[in-house]
């Protein structure tokens, strides 16, 4: 099933008729008897009173409603307790368990930078309509379109918006606060709408924002977790899969699709680089019959792109723009497709993709702020962390060296804060690596005692930095990776062996090795730091086995890597 965008909506007004039914004439009981002229007359009989039809109560607003809280603290809601939540880029959709046309999605996201947000406004009301008429122009009545002098935008919108879907109706009201857009959707099938528009109040006065702040969530300022870049997502984009080092994202009617990823090299990517990177993510797709190149750049220092159209299977013809390019030490593949009747429709969202791109690898710090604050350039990763099943709490956490300088000892505070975002407790950390190098990446790592608090109800970990120094020697040469394996125990542990070679020119004693995990999405879900004296001293270009276990409970495992380094020994 596809998904779809649930961009509008109405509160229909259920009137109650009531009357009186009489009748006048000398067979109707209400009617005067004839009688003689001398004969007293009796009094009017009463009219019965009519008793009220009690309005019904729809079913609706019967069902009993549970708090919800975005992922990041951004907003919380109460939304009907058979509603499921789904993460759909810069807001959660709230979809019926019954019926999945019935659904409501929550926005919260910070504009682009730099947009004005009664223009921003605007157009996406424009590009709302003009999104539903791609399908079937013939059965879309708009009923509102309009931007308020209260600065809300509302839409409201019935047809059929996807020929694989029943005609829905549709309702949104957006607006912006402190660059944030914010706003609710409500979708469902134009049968149901009468039964299901009575609960949009109640979800307008349960939609709560908890924190008004553009640089503290992700959505259409979207970052990727390996912290390497960052894209603006269009409105009614989402993410479809992320992976170590890039993500695609797809507009939510599944017409259209970009896709990015980042590669940190040790050098400045040749021309022959960028060529061979387009050639490989190209394939075999100029030898699929009906295959069409439209453009094609190869004399640029920078970039190499290529434009074609090609069957996609099922889907029909679709048109894809490919470019591979490069900034400072990064190469940078995008791709992008639609079908060509769409293309220029999808105009503006690629443009706004591709020129939004910002990557970790521009400018550092200078070097008076780099004098002046230790911590400039120093950069946290998204935290990780688990219950064990000792009941301690597991955290790790990748931090990034964007400064120009080697860095050692540096230390940080491991916070916790309740799902309410209450403080917990705090823990410090310090690196046990040696040295930091420029451009590289550490890991946090460490195992909080059950007697720290209440670790059950730990709901948030940050990490905030405290100090570190330049180091006055560049880090010692990685430990080289040979081989190793990785099982889970009875007790749900994972247990790594792997083989390392000292790819220095000194013996070494002690080794601070990293063990990192992954998804099948090629995505980190935690890293693991020891410091650990070796079985023997182990000389330049020798081998030495390292044993780690990383505490569980762990259902699988998909992926892992090991990486060594000097330690820290003071």
């Amino acid at each position: 099933m596809r998904k779809f965008s649930p961009i509008l909506f109405v509160i229909p007004l259920l009137l109650l008729l009531a009357g009186l039914l009489g009748a006048c004439g000398a067979s109707s009981p209400f009617a005067a008897a004839a009688t003689p002229a001398s004969t007293a007359t009796s009094s009017p009989t009463p009219l019965p009173t009519a008793t009220p039809t009690a309005t019904p109560v729809p079913e609706i607003l019967k069902t009993p409603l549970k708090d919800y809280q975005a992922p990041l603290g951004q907003f919380s809601i109460q939304i009907p307790e058979n509603w499921q939540p789904f993460e759909d880029g810069g807001g959660v959709r709230f979809q019926d368990a019954e019926n999945p046309y019935i659904s409501l999605t929550a926005f919260y996201f910070p504009l682009p930078r730099g947009a004005d947000s009664k223009t921003f406004l605007q157009e996406e009301g424009k590009r709302a309509i003009s999104r539903a008429e791609l399908n079937d122009p013939g059965s879309l009545q708009v009923i509102e379109n309009e931007l308020g002098d209260d600065g809300r935008l509302k839409i409201e919108a019935s047809g059929r918006f996807f020929e694989d879907q029943p005609p829905l109706h549709i309702l949104v009201e957006t607006w912006v606060e402190n660059g944030v857009l914010l706003g609710l959707s409500l979708t469902a099938p134009e049968e149901k709408w009468p039964e299901i528009a009575p609960i949009w109040p109640k979800l307008q006065q349960g939609y709560r924002v908890l924190q008004p702040d553009p640089e503290a969530i992700t959505g259409l300022a979207y970052v990727h977790p390996g912290g390497l870049f960052t894209i603006t997502v269009p409105l009614y984009w989402g993410i479809q899969s992320e992976d170590y080092d890039g993500v695609i994202l797809g507009d939510m009617q599944g017409l259209a699709q970009f896709g990015v990823s980042v590669e940190e090299l040790d050098h400045y990517p040749a021309p022959k680089e960028l060529s061979a990177a387009l050639s490989s993510l190209l394939g075999d797709v100029p030898q699929v019959e009906g295959y069409l190149e439209l453009k094609k750049i190869t004399d640029q220092p920078n970039l190499r792109l290529i434009q074609f159209e090609a069957p996609s299977g099922e889907d029909g013809i679709y048109r894809t723009e490919l470019r591979a390019f490069s900034h400072r030490n990064l190469l940078i593949i995008t791709s992008f497709s639609a079908p060509p009747h769409d293309w220029d429709y999808f105009a503006p969202d690629y443009k706004l993709l591709l020129e939004s791109i910002e990557t970790r690898g521009d400018a550092p710090p200078d070097e008076q702020t780099q004098d002046e604050d230790p911590l400039a350039g120093i950069e946290v990763g998204a935290p990780l962390f688990y219950l064990d099943r000792d009941g301690r709490l597991q955290v790790s956490a990748p931090i990034h060296n964007f400064r120009t300088r080697n860095v050692t000892r540096l230390s940080a505070a491991i916070k916790l804060y309740d799902k309410d975002g209450n403080f917990m407790a705090a823990e410090s950390w310090r690196m046990l690596q040696q040295t930091l190098g420029q451009g590289k990446t550490t890991y946090l790592y460490l195992a909080l005692p059950a007697s720290t608090t209440d670790l059950k109800k730990v709901a948030a970990v940050k990490i905030q930095l405290i100090d570190a120094r330049d180091a006055k020697k560049g880090p010692y040469p990685s430990w080289t990776y040979q081989n190793g394996e990785a099982d889970i125990n009875s007790n749900g542990d994972v247990i790594i062996r792997a083989t390392l070679r000292n790819g220095g020119k000194k013996v070494q004693k002690y080794i601070f090795v990293t063990a990192l995990l992954y998804d099948e999405n090629g995505n980190l879900t935690f890293a693991k730091t020891e410091r650990k004296r070796l079985r023997y001293a182990t000389p330049p270009n020798a081998e030495v086995d390292v044993k780690i276990t990383i505490p569980g409970p762990f259902q699988g495992l998909a992926s892992f890597d090991v990486i060594g380094e000097r330690p820290l020994l003071d």
